[in-house]
């Protein structure tokens, strides 16, 4: 084995190793002898039977990151495609792969902790409403464990996702929309999920590293399209004018640029540059305001940032006021409202009626510390279980898409601090893909060892 390609593969991981879509040659390959049966691994029968259904999967899963079915009436695309991936689940065999994987086990634990805490909810209704999204959204994690299991797989799960966020960022552009009073970009209007500029922000940031990552694998004139996307996600991104979004951002643009060498930290460096100097002559003023406006007022036009600033803080320290006062069980998922706004009455007082405005004090309020911990030792495991592919799996096709995986994953965490979105969603998409990535990658680890380990004998 070539000594340079052990020092690569062991060594930290950097931009460069993520370069040129070809693999590592661990070992020239073993001669087995003809009267020796050829070793075989354990796909076996149905290996192939489920690629339908990861198709079916791609499609859903296009349709669940991007949202454009709550634009259109009586487009039930989850209804329509749920029942058919439940029922490939079981005709391919592959329901026992979704306990293979820790963050599986984590998030039903966390889904069955969901429905203890009904009993105990202030209104018993509102939390088997939020109960039966956590479980759909379960769902959608147990369909990317079962049906995305090659790192191949992995490729066109992320390329899916990042055509959904392109999607949304040029129809943001295009038919715009947004919530009633706000000037800031959204998509569609009133209970539509990405009419809040703040969850469209984060669903087009979140979006960049696949878009990247796609770009990166592809050449000629779909390598252009690729990083032309980018353009409406960047610039739909800024126009909703969310701090939040900001910041996640910040964080993945930091993270990226630890694993990047010298002249990939020059080029981030001049592209930032370009993008600031853009937005500061092409943004509008409120917009430029509202990202530099926190808990004071400079100006008339950032006074609402500046309220919703100091909203967010009071709504943080109520949310952490209902978790210390109910520890083990909560007010009941989805009910952090109801129960804020009936304590404020008793005292006298009236309820903001809002949600926390943030996903962990969402779930520490709701369902107690038990599902807080739940679910963010699943973001921990979907996070950490991503660095040993980044820093020394022996495909750097793998080890890209680990580092952009990753890198998403980094800023939905940030990003979840600020909305709430801990039950369904965004988030189940990023551990749903880390999940299947890190058993995709372990899954074929074991069977490159079965083949070498019979030809190695032969040899001997």
């Amino acid at each position: 084995m070539n000594l340079s390609a052990i020092q690569k593969m062991n060594g930290p991981a950097t931009v460069d190793d993520y370069a040129y879509p070809q693999t590592v040659a661990l070992e020239p390959e073993a001669v087995t002898r003809p009267s020796e049966p050829q070793p075989t691994t354990r796909r076996g029968r149905g290996a192939e039977f489920y690629k339908p259904f990861h198709y079916l999967l791609l499609v859903y899963l296009f349709f669940y990151c991007s949202r454009v079915q709550e634009m259109i009436p009586n487009m039930h695309t989850g209804l329509l495609l749920q029942p058919i991936l439940i029922l490939g689940m079981f005709m391919t065999g592959t329901t026992k792969s979704i306990f293979r994987s820790d963050i599986g086990r984590i998030m039903a634990a966390f889904t069955l902790w969901v429905a203890i805490c009904i009993p105990f909810s202030v209104w018993k209704g509102g939390s088997y409403d939020q109960f039966s999204i956590a479980l759909q959204s379960l769902g959608l994690l147990f369909f990317m464990l079962a049906f995305i299991r090659t790192t191949d797989d992995c490729f066109r799960a992320i390329l899916a996702i990042a055509f959904a966020m392109a999607v949304v960022g040029v129809l943001s552009l295009l038919i715009g929309g947004g919530r009633e009073g706000s000037n800031r970009l959204g998509l569609g209007t009133g209970n539509d999920t990405l009419s809040d500029a703040n969850f469209l922000a984060l669903y087009l940031i979140v979006g960049i590293p696949f878009l990247w990552f796609a770009a990166s694998m592809r050449r000629g004139f779909m390598k252009v399209v690729l990083i032309g996307l980018l353009v409406p996600v960047l610039v739909g991104a800024a126009k909703t004018g969310s701090r939040s979004a900001l910041l996640a951002m910040g964080v993945g643009i930091v993270f990226f640029f630890i694993f990047a060498n010298g002249r990939q930290r020059a080029l981030m460096l001049i592209g930032g540059t370009v993008v600031l100097v853009c937005a500061a002559f092409l943004l509008p003023q409120k917009i430029l305001e509202r990202f530099t406006t926190y808990f004071q007022a400079q100006s008339a036009a950032s006074e609402e940032a500046a309220v919703s600033a100091a909203e967010r803080k009071m709504l943080l320290t109520r949310s952490l006021q209902l978790t210390l006062e109910h520890p083990l069980f909560g007010v009941g998922p989805g009910e952090f409202m109801d129960a804020e706004a009936k304590e404020a009455m008793s005292e006298g007082k009236q309820g903001v009626w809002h949600y926390t405005h943030n996903s962990y004090t969402e779930l520490s309020s709701e369902c107690g510390l038990t599902g807080f911990f739940l679910y963010v030792f699943a973001f921990y495991r979907s996070y950490k279980g991503l660095t040993p592919l980044r820093n020394r799996y022996p495909s750097p096709i793998v080890r890209r898409a680990a580092l952009f995986l990753q890198m998403s994953v980094l800023m939905s965490a940030v990003g979840a601090f600020f909305l709430s979105i801990a039950y369904g969603g965004l988030l189940y998409a990023m551990l749903g893909l880390s999940a299947a990535m890190q058993l995709a990658a372990a899954r074929e680890q074991r069977e490159t060892r079965a083949l070498k380990e019979p030809a190695q004998v032969a040899v001997a």
